[in-house]
């Protein structure tokens, strides 16, 4: 049986403290407050932080009006935790109210909260219509962005950044990857059937489950038939190409995914490379549990000579770290978590890396560029530099498109057939290193 509310509010807010006062991410955050918990009690905590962050820009707000004099921190953000449920509505409103109290009067840290608690709870109950007025047509609580984010993506998007934020807002679905060594879509999608678990294929080797479960629940998860990955970033194969026997260099490839799926999908050898170290070892997880084997170097992908030994490659993959401004709808605090300048910062880091890779692409070789961003600085803009500054670089549409670069905008009913259906933001662009 899993934890009570009051037990996984107690949990969330020691994360939420980490992610408030030191801006923590969720995910290390999480990992902190939860560590030696079973599966199904950390997953209660993560529920209510998860809803916490999704309701950050209106919890700004409401606490605003309702406190006139800052609590310590702990009481804070046991309060706030609690509220968000109360925001989001789907629990009895006066079971959240019992248990955050009961949760500050378990902890010596709240337990003189206990009674602000309460009253403040009670006093969003009572003035709840109030309180709220307007979070519709404020940008901040109805996208639950900053601001400056907001006005990023609109001026990179002004015909589609109300439904990108839109999205943004909304939980991910939990979207499959079929290992084509180990079944096809028809055989898996009747194994889900038999399962009593519906399902959506949304491209050849993806598919969209009814509603997230453990993958504990998921047909074939542990024997490694299916692999958790969204649709948009499961192109990479199809992009890249690579023919049988060829090398790839994985360049940031934690945790694996990619690199999975070029192995799944050709019979090549993949090198994949990362640099911190507790990430590699997700690598090499991940890999296992599918049965697969790649080389796995523990360096900076910008350390050429060391892959130069490694190499020379037949095609390289570079997964470049970034803002991950695409997968907000999974990371909901990377837009309190990042800062304007990150995004310039983070294309220096992959400006740097595209220059490291190429030097050691040989010639007639294609680089794949990959970012889960769609800040243009990230993609396009990055690409049309690195080409003006490289002569021998040329622009290669991607297979099955008539463009050498795709921008995919998180949505839920993409128009184009050529693409999945459901998808994350992601951006690819091909390059072929000319002949000498």
């Amino acid at each position: 049986m899993s934890i009570p509310l009051h037990k996984a509010l107690q949990i969330a807010a020691v994360a939420w403290a980490k992610m408030r006062t030191e801006g923590t991410s969720l995910e290390r955050a999480l990992a902190y407050a939860t560590k030696g918990l079973s599966a199904e009690d950390k997953s209660a905590s993560q529920s209510v932080l998860y809803n916490a962050t999704r309701h950050w820009a209106k919890l700004d707000v409401v606490t605003q009006k309702l406190i006139s004099r800052e609590p310590p921190i702990e009481t804070k953000c046991l309060l706030e935790v609690s509220l968000a449920l109360l925001l989001n509505g789907k629990e009895n409103h006066f079971t959240v109210v019992n248990q955050a109290v009961q949760a500050a009067k378990n902890n010596p840290a709240t337990v003189h909260g206990a009674g602000f608690i309460n009253a403040v709870l009670r006093n969003f109950l009572r003035s709840r219509a109030q309180l709220t007025k307007g979070f519709a047509t404020n940008l901040s609580t109805r996208f639950n962005a900053p601001g400056w984010w907001i006005s990023k993506i609109r001026k990179a998007y002004p015909q589609d950044w109300e439904a990108i934020l839109t999205t943004q807002t909304l939980p991910p679905p939990m979207t499959l990857r079929i290992n084509q060594r180990r079944t096809t879509m028809s055989a898996y999608c009747q194994t889900l059937v038999e399962a009593g678990i519906n399902a959506t294929p949304v491209s050849d080797w993806g598919l969209v489950l009814d509603r997230p479960r453990p993958v504990s629940e998921i047909p074939g998860f542990q024997e490694g038939v299916v692999s958790v990955q969204d649709a948009g970033s499961q192109m990479v194969p199809q992009f890249l190409q690579p023919a049988i026997g060829q090398k790839v260099l994985d360049a940031c490839s934690a945790p694996g995914g990619k690199t999975a799926h070029l192995l799944e999908a050709q019979d090549i050898t993949v090198t994949a490379v990362e640099v911190d170290p507790d990430r590699a070892k997700k690598i090499d997880s991940t890999l296992s549990r599918l049965g697969l084997k790649a080389e796995i170097i523990v360096s900076d992908a910008a350390d050429v000579k060391k892959l130069e030994k490694a190499g020379p490659f037949d095609a390289i993959l570079l997964d470049a770290p970034c803002t991950a401004s695409g997968i907000v709808r999974r990371h909901p605090d990377i837009v309190w978590m990042r800062r304007p300048e990150d995004i310039q910062n983070l294309a220096a880091q992959q400006r740097k890396l595209l220059d490291a890779m190429w030097s050691i692409l040989p010639a007639g070789k294609k680089l794949l560029y990959a970012t889960c961003s769609i800040f243009p600085e990230e993609g396009p803009l990055q690409v049309e530099r690195f080409l003006a500054d490289h002569p021998d670089a040329q622009a290669t549409n991607l297979p099955g498109l008539e463009s050498s670069m795709l921008r995919l905008i998180p949505t839920d009913k993409e128009k184009n057939p050529s693409l999945p259906l459901v998808h994350d933001g992601f951006f690819y662009a091909l390059i072929t290193k000319k002949e000498a």
